[in-house]
């Protein structure tokens, strides 16, 4: 089933009963900085640079026991000439229309400006209640030359400093007095959290889009439209899913420093804060040797994966076939043979709906729970269908395996050895815990790691260790990496 974008920013069916708040403003008063005070993060990147904040950023603040939205937008610039920059304002305006308050933020250094007066009347035009902030009063000092904030006519007038922190309790207060009077629902945790990555415009933010039902996050044909993490739930089918969208990531050598930096940098931690990763490829230039890296970035910090195969409609029309590329695919990257395809375009729409069911199954099998039986039986007849390879003049017994942590699953092999184990007998090993616990092409890694047995050591020489076994890191995402050591 797939989702068609809708014209009108379709807020309300995300934040459920919970008030929205809305920060509006010019183009660099410190609106992002004060999202990120209030939401307790620093999820939307600030930057000196007027118009860093281009996509919308959503986070729930409890606040004396109120609970509301707090929605961080573009610069509000009326007569913007940047095709990017009126975007921004178009989606800010549009997001104007789900707000129950408005908090419109100036900047008290620069004063009152014509653009504020411009962008004010547009936020009075949608007969919201507002607050005005005047921000970046650091000292008390600041506040007398503040004072032309009231010549704007705003009713509730607030100095603050997002950055330090200064009124903005009291501007929590204020607002909180003016929310609805609504009981908000709380909705339950998302079971998994899902990021798309990729280089950019290979239409991750298409995707997001396609995926939660309304245009969130602002898709150029230009590259690095996307600079900060845009987080939305979505459910399907009975799937939860807390999707993020992030920049496109570079070759390093390519990656500017400022603000591309920091958004790429921004991705990456986001690699380490979901469970499954979507690496969104474009089907038309084929795997890149970029998109194995990021590959390898996600399995390295031991996350799941799924392949997004995304603009197949054009791979289509130059004749290629789903089965063949991922064939070619694997015969080149063969560490990948562990992740799931899913062929997609989020242009049509196309395989979309086959992206969240996908990522959910990887997510369970990243989880997963086995039992010690279980993984003893596929180890004897994992000895039985090989011998176990010699390791110099000595030949390898495994004795017994359990599992040690889950997300992603850790094996723990006990034997008499644990350095040198050959690379391909952990390949087998892992071919065969994952044919037998049905993880192949599941999405999550699989690690298998070789402890010696105490007993063992007490033979050589004697010597307890009390530390307990030692652990060699022979493992890999899918068992392809294992150097012998």
């Amino acid at each position: 089933m797939s989702r068609n974008i809708k014209s009108v920013l379709d807020i309300p069916s995300w934040v459920g009963d919970r008030p929205v708040v809305m920060l509006a403003g010019r183009a660099n008063v410190g609106k992002s900085t004060l999202f990120n005070r209030l939401a307790g993060t620093s999820r939307a990147i600030t930057s000196p640079v007027a118009g860093t904040t281009r996509d919308l950023n959503l986070a729930v603040v409890t606040h004396n026991e109120r609970e509301f939205v707090v929605v961080d937008s573009g610069g509000l610039e009326p007569y913007a000439r940047e095709p990017a920059a009126e975007r921004a304002a178009e989606t800010a305006l549009q997001a104007l229309g789900t707000a129950d308050l408005v908090i419109f933020v100036i900047d008290a250094r620069v004063g009152v400006c014509p653009g504020d007066q411009e962008a004010l009347a547009l936020v009075r035009q949608s007969g919201r209640p507002v607050i005005l902030a005047v921000n970046k009063v650091d000292t008390p000092r600041q506040e007398a030359a503040a004072a032309e904030a009231w010549s704007l006519g705003v009713k509730y007038v607030n100095l603050i400093s997002a950055a330090h922190g200064r009124g903005v309790g009291e501007l929590l207060d204020q607002l909180c007095a003016m929310l609805p009077s609504v009981n908000p629902r709380l909705e339950p945790p998302a079971a998994l959290r899902l990021a798309l990555i990729g280089r950019p415009n290979v239409g991750k933010s298409s995707l997001l889009n396609r995926l939660s039902g309304f245009a969130r996050s602002i898709v150029d044909e230009h590259p690095g439209t996307t600079r900060d993490p845009v987080e939305v739930a979505v459910e399907l089918d009975g799937h939860r899913i807390i999707l993020i969208d992030t920049a496109g990531i570079r070759r390093p050598a390519k990656v500017e420093q400022g603000l591309e930096g920091l958004s790429v940098a921004r991705a990456i931690a986001t690699v380490r804060r979901a469970e499954v990763l979507a690496l969104v490829i474009d089907a038309a230039e084929g795997l890149t040797d970029q998109d194995a890296r990021l590959a390898r970035l996600v399995e390295s910090n031991d996350r799941g994966l799924v392949i997004v195969c995304n603009k197949w409609d054009i791979a289509a029309k130059v004749g290629r076939r789903a089965s063949v590329f991922v064939r070619e695919t694997l015969e080149r990257y063969p560490f990948l043979e562990f992740a799931p395809f899913v062929v997609a375009s989020a242009q049509t729409g196309d395989g979309v709906n086959q992206i969240i069911p996908t990522a959910s199954r990887a997510g369970e099998a990243w989880r997963s729970q086995f039992r010690t039986s279980s993984l003893n039986h596929i180890l004897r007849e994992a000895l039985m269908a090989l011998d176990p390879p010699l390791v110099g003049d000595r030949r390898l017994k495994p004795m017994y395996v359990t599992q040690v942590a889950k997300a992603p699953p850790r094996l723990a092999i006990f034997c008499n050895l644990e350095q040198g184990i050959p690379a391909h007998y952990v390949r087998f090993l892992e071919s065969r815990f994952r044919t037998a616990l049905a993880l192949e092409h599941s999405g999550t890694p699989l690690r298998i790691e070789f402890r010696r047995t105490r007993a063992v050591r007490a033979d050589i020489g004697r010597r307890i260790d009390n530390r307990g076994p030692a652990v060699a890191q022979a493992t890999c995402a899918s068992g392809h990496d294992a150097e012998a050591k």
